[in-house]
């Protein structure tokens, strides 16, 4: 304003009307712009931009802080300005040859280089302001929601003394602070200064400025109400998608649920006069002599009679496993059991069997059936991955809470690819199967609160180890949480 005394109050409003005209201006052009994106960033530069152009505020530089409410604390986001005077005057000029408003710049934006000075970046980026410290001069600033002048180490009109961090890090001679904020919600600072030029900060500019934050509040506000909206939109999408899982997996759940009583009614119809056929079938090949070419075929048939009536038992298994009824059990004796019941299967399939039972072992509440059941499983199993022969070793131990059971084989071993899908019902690698047998497994240690996991090595073997607790008698259908565990366990 000049301050010529003779000047005529029509040269004053003259002079008014056009200086008005050019702060419209300024705030028309910086408007439109922000109205054009809801990209947060895209958003500071644009503000920054009419804070620092030649043609807007005019200021060397200018700082965004934003609260953060994750993290409860005031941060620097975002800074523009150069670092000398003489780049200050090559960005300027190159920008003025090129545009010539200030809306034409902020149109071309993403064509500029401005807003990516690493100095002032890493300025603003070590701005870190908790809100639990609201005497911090900075945070008192933004909650009185009035701009302030930092002159002279003081910021007026609060009376506020600057602390010296902040003074250090912006290195100017005085700055302008302006508060981001929309009805009670405080969203943050705009702060500009003069640091290269070292021009004193006029009322007039601080007014403008002031007005400027409230036109970049409402854009901040809007990027962070899209921002918020778009994480709504991804939550339901996300809901949605879980929805149609839970959908798909009901209906596979169903199909399966009738599949299982379409098996169990099956197997239930099969089992009887398969094992009337099971009988015979022995029977003749007992009273079979070794000289007789009839024997061969014979003991086809009745090893063909044992696959059929594991897999029917495995079926029959799966399908009537419930709540298991404890009673106090030897399980050295129990394992002594299996294995002279399953004597014939062991005998054909060349296999040494090796018992590693410890003496010791106390009474412990078991379901005995399916436990049983279990065991069988593992040595089918283990059977199986032991075509030309080798050793199962089968062992006992206890503890103060556990007996441990492992069945150990020397076989093929199972390929890494397939251990998470290795007690998957119907899952099998074996060229016949029910893929039942370690999902049979499972379920009878999760009903006994037990744990299970294994070990393998391709071409060394595989271990499992059933736990049971050896304190307390069994009982709950609910599986403990994390009851599967170990390097191989699931």
């Amino acid at each position: 304003m000049p301050s010529d005394t003779n000047a005529s109050p029509n040269a004053f409003a003259g002079m008014s009307i056009e200086h008005h005209l050019t702060e419209l201006t300024i705030l028309y052009g910086v408007s439109r712009a922000l109205q054009r994106t809801l990209s947060q960033r895209k958003a500071l530069q644009t503000i920054l931009v009419g804070v620092t152009a030649g043609p807007g505020l005019a200021f060397n530089r200018g700082f965004v802080l934003l609260v953060d409410d994750k993290e409860k604390a005031l941060r620097g986001r975002l800074a523009v300005g150069p670092e000398s005077p003489e780049a200050a005057s090559v960005i300027w000029n190159e920008l003025q040859s090129k545009h010539r408003s200030l809306g034409e710049l902020l149109d071309s934006l993403e064509e500029s280089e401005i807003g990516v000075d690493v100095s002032v970046n890493r300025i603003v980026s070590q701005i870190n302001i908790p809100l639990e410290y609201p005497e911090h001069p900075l945070i008192r600033v933004m909650r009185s929601h009035e701009t302030a002048l930092a002159r002279q180490g003081v910021l007026e009109p609060h009376g506020l003394a600057v602390d010296s961090q902040t003074s250090q890090l912006l290195g100017a001679p005085e700055f302008a602070v302006a508060p981001l904020f929309l009805a009670h919600r405080d969203l943050g600072l705009l702060i500009a200064d003069n640091a290269i030029t070292r021009k004193p900060i006029a009322t007039p500019h601080l007014r403008l400025l002031q007005i400027f934050a409230q036109e970049a509040s409402a854009a901040i506000e809007n990027t962070l109400l899209y921002r918020e909206l778009l994480e709504q939109v991804a939550l339901h999408e996300q809901a949605n998608e879980e929805l149609r899982s839970n959908q798909e997996r009901l209906l596979r759940a169903e199909r399966l649920s009738t599949m299982g009583k379409m098996a169990a009614l099956l197997a239930h119809e099969i089992r009887t006069p398969l094992v009337s056929i099971g009988g015979f079938a022995r029977r003749l090949l007992r009273s079979c002599p070794p000289e007789d070419p009839r024997r061969e075929e014979m003991m086809i048939i009745v090893s063909e009679v044992a696959r059929l009536e594991r897999l029917v038992m495995e079926v029959l298994g799966y399908t009537k496993l419930a709540k298991p009824a404890c009673a106090a059990s030897d399980v050295n004796a129990l394992i002594g059991s299996v294995v002279g019941t399953m004597q014939d299967e062991i005998g054909r399939s060349r296999v040494s069997i090796k018992l590693d039972l410890a003496s010791d072992l106390r009474a412990v509440n078991l379901d005995e059936a399916q436990v049983r059941q279990a065991l069988m499983n593992l040595v089918n199993n283990a059977l199986d991955a032991m075509p030309q022969g080798g050793t199962l070793t089968i062992t006992t131990r206890m503890d103060d809470s556990y007996l441990e059971i492992g069945v150990h084989d020397t076989g093929a071993g199972i390929l890494k690819e397939h251990w998470s899908r290795l007690f998957t019902p119907f899952f099998t690698t074996k060229a016949s199967g029910t893929g039942l047998g370690l999902v049979i497994v499972s379920q009878v240690v999760d009903n006994h609160q037990g744990s299970l996991r294994f070990e393998s090595t391709p071409g060394k073997g595989t271990s499992f180890y059933l736990r049971f607790p050896s304190g307390t008698a069994g009982g709950s259908s609910d599986p403990p949480a994390g009851g599967r565990q170990g390097a191989g366990g699931v």
